[in-house]
């Protein structure tokens, strides 16, 4: 099955960003606090609507709405943005061996490093997509390869606690289903 994957100003888009060489740096909490940093800013500056997010050892799901700016332009900020963040702990906390790979993975010569495969945004063009995407974005954690929880709602880099036990998760979330109602 293909997807679109032009902007279109009402969809919503499901997320996905991956680590270069799929590097487990998300275990680091101060790294997946640079995630959850950047996308609660994001979402209190009113440029994104935020309905679900998952922050996975090494890649991060989101489920969101742009509001200023075209899927591409944003994905693009947030990349380049949290990629100087990690890169700038990554420094700090001396991790020669992850900056070593990531300079070695560079896939544009005006970079010296490369964190961030290709970011991902897939329309959401029905509510059966939404449904699946959000299913699997919230159980990603529990899967049998991650196995992160016993329940994903216990997992705390995720949105289900919200939709799960309608407690408030790490980050704002916009409900999903009072924004399709």
């Amino acid at each position: 099955m293909t997807y679109k994957s032009i902007h279109e100003d009402s969809n919503l888009y499901f997320i996905t960003a991956s680590i270069c060489g799929w590097k487990p740096i998300f275990k680091d909490e101060a790294i997946s606090e640079i995630i959850l940093e950047a996308l609660n800013t994001y979402w209190a500056k009113s440029d994104i609507l935020l309905f679900a997010y998952v922050i996975m050892p090494t890649h991060v799901h989101a489920i969101l709405k742009p509001l200023r700016l075209p899927i591409g332009q944003f994905l693009q900020r947030f990349g380049s943005v949290t990629a100087h963040s990690i890169l700038k702990h990554l420094k700090v906390t001396n991790c020669t061996e992850l900056l070593d790979y990531f300079h070695m993975a560079k896939r544009d010569p005006r970079d010296n490093y490369s964190i961030w495969q290709d970011i991902q945004a897939k329309n959401i063009f029905s509510n059966h997509f939404l449904a699946e995407k959000l299913e699997y974005l919230h159980n990603n954690p529990v899967s049998g390869k991650w196995n992160l929880a016993r329940d994903r709602a216990e997992y705390h880099l995720s949105s289900a606690m919200y939709y799960d036990l309608e407690k408030q998760p790490m980050i704002n979330v916009d409900d999903i289903w009072d924004y399709l109602s």
